[in-house]
């Protein structure tokens, strides 16, 4: 999200710049190629659509993919719904690779990373939530071409700054290179989709996923100030739990407006937050390496090692399933009809985990683990049991007792033979 100025040191050479290291990072058809065959493997929990948008001439494709723990049958309207978008500047490649991390945890296919797993095992079946894995395809293709600071869309548009809310106004500091925010609000195809997205599926809570700093955002960009009615207190003690716990107070907590170093006009969260009323509107900034000059913008706003992007995953996934697990406190207390919405999940309710969650408890009341074996890799997923995995268990205990019928009965028959012959033999 934050700005990089490629131009600002002309002394600044090529030699000087980290290139993408894709054995440690997904090209873009790789990892939508990985999230395709993901959600091939979860069809009891998991959905792709893809949505596409033009607009004079200029085209995007978007994937946005379903996943609904507790299966998709019942009302998905009267689950918790959060719609998360990930990869909005394209220089940003980080956050994709957080979406695929987060998108194989809700599948089981990769360790589930939470303290109250307990908890988790109640809500995740009342939830239901779209992600978008990279918004700006289009504008990655630039960066894997080696355009490593463009960070808009496909014709040169900043759609962080294409939304209505404010729209327009620059600042001082304003630089079109890096926010032209196009020439009018929703001008852009990517902006378009997302906006269908939020108006059909009326999430509960947004979360736009950016690097450049470490960061927990809510409302505004385009003021030095954040909501101070009950729900925005709410929100704001939420993120300061999540900033303690898990980033050891490193993060910034509040305004995006009052601690990027500059205001933004035209995002999505404000958009989402004021005229959507969208009840919890965030956006998470997930690393940043200040300390990098401007030009070396890969460095700037991706981990550079597999340690440190393993590092980046981990923390980030880890506080995204903290977040899932105090949304319905948080949103118990919003002043909204929207959230007003039951969600009094916890583990003393009589709200009870679905039955597909209920191997994840042993007898003194805490979660089990459970061993899965992937494509001939033996990991231990500490995720969950889906509707589409109890289907494979139930087939397989089918089928061992029918083995085991026809070995009774091959048993039967045999023992039977060695009967008579005994008899036959006794009366000679």
């Amino acid at each position: 999200m934050c700005q990089g100025k490629l131009e600002s040191n002309p002394t600044y050479t090529r030699a000087n710049i980290t290139m993408p290291d894709y054995q440690i990072y997904h090209r873009m058809d790789e990892l939508l190629g990985e999230v395709d065959a993901l959600v091939d493997r979860h069809p009891g929990i998991m959905r792709r659509d893809m949505m596409e948008a033009t607009v004079d001439g200029y085209s995007t494709k978007m994937s946005v993919v379903s996943v609904s723990p507790g299966g998709f049958d019942g009302k998905l309207d009267e689950k918790l719904r959060i719609l998360l978008n990930f990869g909005e500047h394209a220089r940003e490649l980080v956050t994709s690779e957080l979406a695929l991390r987060l998108l194989s945890m809700l599948g089981g296919e990769h360790n589930l990373t939470v303290d109250n797993r307990t908890r988790l095992a109640h809500i995740l079946p009342h939830t239901v939530m779209k992600i978008i894995p990279m918004e700006n395809v289009n504008g990655r293709v630039k960066v894997e071409a080696g355009d490593l600071c463009e960070r808009k869309n496909g014709r040169g548009v900043d759609t962080n700054r294409n939304w209505k809310v404010d729209w327009g106004k620059k600042e001082k500091d304003y630089n079109p290179n890096e926010e032209y925010p196009g020439t009018a609000p929703f001008s852009e195809p990517e902006t378009r989709i997302l906006h269908q997205l939020v108006k059909e599926f009326a999430p509960q809570v947004w979360v736009n996923v950016h690097s450049g700093m470490e960061a927990l955002f809510m409302p505004y960009d385009h003021k030095k100030m954040v909501p101070n009615d009950s729900g925005g207190v709410a929100v704001r003690n939420l993120l300061q739990v999540l900033n303690e716990q898990h980033c050891q107070g490193r993060c910034a907590v509040g305004s995006g407006g009052a601690f990027v170093g500059y205001l933004s006009h035209g995002t999505a969260t404000d958009y989402i937050y004021d005229v959507a009323k969208v009840p919890i509107a965030l956006t998470l900034e997930i690393f940043g390496d200040e300390k990098t000059p401007d030009e070396d913008c890969f460095r700037m706003f991706n981990p550079v090692s597999y340690n440190q992007l393993e590092e980046v995953l981990a923390k980030w996934s880890t506080i995204f399933f903290a977040l899932l697990v105090n949304l319905p406190k948080t949103l118990s207390s919003m002043p909204s009809t929207i959230a007003a919405t039951s969600w009094d999940i916890s583990e003393s309710s009589s709200l009870r985990p679905l039955k597909q969650f209920e191997y994840l408890y042993n007898g003194s009341g805490e979660l089990k683990k459970l061993g899965r074996v992937w494509h001939g890799m033996d990991t231990v997923s500490e995720g969950l049991r889906t509707p589409d995995t109890e289907a494979s268990l139930q087939y397989y205990l089918l089928f061992c007792l029918m083995l085991l019928i026809m070995s009774w009965f091959r048993c039967s028959r045999r023992y039977k033979r060695l009967f008579f012959y005994i008899r036959s033999v006794s009366r000679r």
